[in-house]
């Protein structure tokens, strides 16, 4: 399988999920009840998280056929580890960015010699196959992974200017300030967390943090569109890792038709949306870090 099929065929079965919904209704299939774990995507021997579009990937193929965690690793990780994949079992897939090395001419701009010869490097994807640790045999499953960090510790940890009061939830740029509705207007404590992490999401595109935000872009343009689908994703991976399970925004159905819109224009989107993302999530919990070193040292 090569980079452009497996963006398509994830893409399709996103879609695919979307469409099927709960109750007759479109949903993001990671607002479905109890599938907020699989979002805790790791490498079944080592322990690594998977990220990005990697984590995407690999929560639908976890949720299609119904595995209880999102512990993945290739045949030959389990084969040293002295497990064995069953024979005949499907592989889900997911793409590492690899840097070859290319010999060019002196014409080309490079960076690197090689016995005076330039060397050019740059990123291309590969494609590796992955089993989950249900499909195989004599491999005993790691602990789910736990953490000593609760979400509003997390959160708070941040910085973020937010404030409290009103009926909305929303991110102003140009203020550069996040308004939520008090915490006891939720209907739970992880709805509130849930929407908070969604609007952190938007602060990261801030221009003087990751300088994602299109100022100009209008609701129901595909900017716009593209902007709150890398918050949908950023705050349900984000929810995975912190242990908590994300619902539906009020304004979420009005979103749905238009990303479906762009998922289906390309493909890739999905995996350009999830990697900026996995950029905002790592730029927070940077901050957060950051601030509990401070208090530490």
């Amino acid at each position: 399988m090569n980079y452009t099929d497996h963006t398509t065929a994830v893409t399709t079965r996103l879609v695919d999920m979307i469409r099927t919904g709960s109750h007759g209704q479109w949903v993001m299939p990671w607002h479905t009840h109890g599938t907020a774990a699989l979002f805790n995507t790791r490498n079944a021997i080592t322990g690594t998280p998977y990220t990005g579009a990697n984590t995407v990937a690999l929560f639908l193929d976890a949720l299609e056929r119904g595995f209880p965690t999102a512990d993945y690793a290739t045949f030959n990780q389990y084969r040293k580890a002295g497990a064995q994949v069953r024979k005949g079992e499907r592989a889900a897939y997911v793409i590492k960015w690899v840097t070859p090395t290319n010999r060019t001419t002196a014409e080309h701009s490079a960076t690197d010699h090689t016995d005076g010869e330039h060397v050019e490097r740059r990123l291309v994807p590969k494609v590796y196959a992955l089993f989950n640790a249900q499909q195989v045999d004599g491999h005993d499953p790691q602990p789910a992974p736990t953490t000593d960090t609760t979400a509003d510790q997390w959160l708070a940890t941040i910085g973020a200017d937010v404030i409290y009061g009103g009926d909305r939830a929303y991110y102003a740029p140009t203020a550069d300030r996040i308004y939520l509705p008090h915490p006891d207007q939720f209907h739970d404590t992880e709805a509130f967390l849930a929407t908070s992490l969604h609007e952190h999401i938007h602060w990261t595109g801030h221009r003087s943090r990751l300088d994602r935000l299109d100022l100009t872009a209008t609701f129901g343009s595909p900017e716009y569109a593209t902007e709150e689908l890398v918050a949908e994703l950023g705050a349900a991976i984000a929810a995975g890792r912190l242990g908590i399970t994300t619902q539906p925004r009020d304004d979420h159905a009005a979103y749905l038709a238009h990303w479906i819109d762009l998922l289906g224009e390309d493909p890739k989107i999905l995996f350009r949306t999830a990697a900026a993302a996995q950029r905002a999530i790592d730029h927070l919990d940077s901050l957060a870090t950051a601030v509990t070193n401070e208090e530490a040292a």
